[in-house]
């Protein structure tokens, strides 16, 4: 699907053209751009200096003492360089790209929505959702957006979520830390009263197992309600379906919802789950980052104005191909 059927084109262009304070947020991307350029051409100027230094001297390896301490001088020191001299630099700009254009796009395709850049979902929802059923020891996000597109309210953000591991060694406690979910949950209201719990998870188990593995998953209880088989064959071989309630799981997952949401798998190219719950759909898409910043690119440029749209047309297109919008499930 292409922007254009979200959003006109001139609307698209009115958009990015008015956004505002062009100017002083290239000034300060430049002042970043140079800055960390004299930071990697020090690092590597010094980087040599100290080799050469090390090689020439050779140290006496019975006393290494003074090779450890120049690393750690040399460590130390750009750290200091990076903190002082590029940092802050770069963090008023990440504030400023956030207010001036994130902000600004999502209250101009989203009228009456509101943006917190250091904000994400609770736990609460993230467990409501079903779709991940491991405990989180650990938890950080960014970029919550709550607004209305077109009749559906919805909310997204950034999350990271975490479990730990403590292993016991002879040496003492080892502590891992693993990504349960890493990307955007969203949660939209499904326009439908129902009463189940559906859930639709990566068939990782029969892309690699085949029949077995879905014997497996019939089988294996970590999840909610009964495995439920769907008509269509391309998203039966991605997606794997549980529900508390497979009649409803059906009515809900009609044959053309089943053929948007492997179009939208084949779209993003990431990891998707959608559930059903409590009268909502929440999805997960595991991706890296949403809304970044890249300093390379001059706010000058059209091109680099439309670039950064398209996180939140990607979501917006989402919801768009579900008919979440169109109130097919109206209550």
């Amino acid at each position: 699907m292409s922007d254009s059927e979200l959003l006109s084109k001139d609307k698209i262009e009115s958009i990015c053209r008015n956004v505002p304070d062009i100017e002083p947020m290239e000034q300060l991307r430049l002042k970043v751009k140079k800055r960390t350029k004299t930071f990697i051409l020090t690092s590597i100027i010094i980087a040599a200096v100290l080799i050469s230094a090390l090689i020439l001297l050779k140290p006496d390896s019975r006393a290494p003492g003074l090779a450890v301490a120049s690393v750690f001088a040399l460590i130390l020191g750009l750290l200091i360089f990076y903190f002082v001299a590029v940092s802050p630099v770069l963090s008023k700009l990440k504030t400023k790209f956030k207010e001036n254009i994130i902000k600004y796009y999502i209250s101009s395709i989203l009228p009456g929505s509101h943006y917190e850049p250091e904000k994400y979902h609770n736990l609460s929802e993230y467990y409501e959702s079903l779709l991940f059923m491991i405990d989180v020891d650990r938890h950080s996000g960014e970029n919550y957006v709550k607004g209305v597109f077109d009749k559906t309210e919805l909310s997204f953000s950034f999350m990271h979520t975490e479990y730990k591991q403590v292993e016991h060694t002879k040496n003492g406690q080892k502590v891992t830390w693993h990504t349960i979910f890493k990307g955007v949950f969203l949660c939209a209201d499904s326009n439908k009263n129902f009463k189940g719990k559906t859930i639709i998870l990566p068939d990782t188990a029969e892309k690699y197992l085949g029949g077995f593995g879905k014997w497996l998953q019939r089988h294996s209880g970590n999840t909610v309600g009964e495995l439920v088989y769907m008509e269509n064959v391309k998203f039966e071989k991605e997606f794997v379906v549980y529900s508390t309630d497979p009649v409803e799981a059906r009515y809900l997952i009609t044959p053309k919802i089943q053929e948007q949401i492997f179009h939208i798998k084949n779209l993003l190219k990431k990891d998707l789950r959608l559930s059903f719950v409590n009268n909502r759909v929440f999805i997960a898409i595991s991706r890296d980052d949403i809304f970044k910043l890249n300093t390379s690119l001059s706010f000058k440029n059209p091109e680099t104005l439309r670039y950064y749209m398209k996180d939140i047309i990607e979501l917006l297109t989402l919801i768009h191909l579900l008919d979440l919008n169109i109130r097919i499930w109206g209550r």
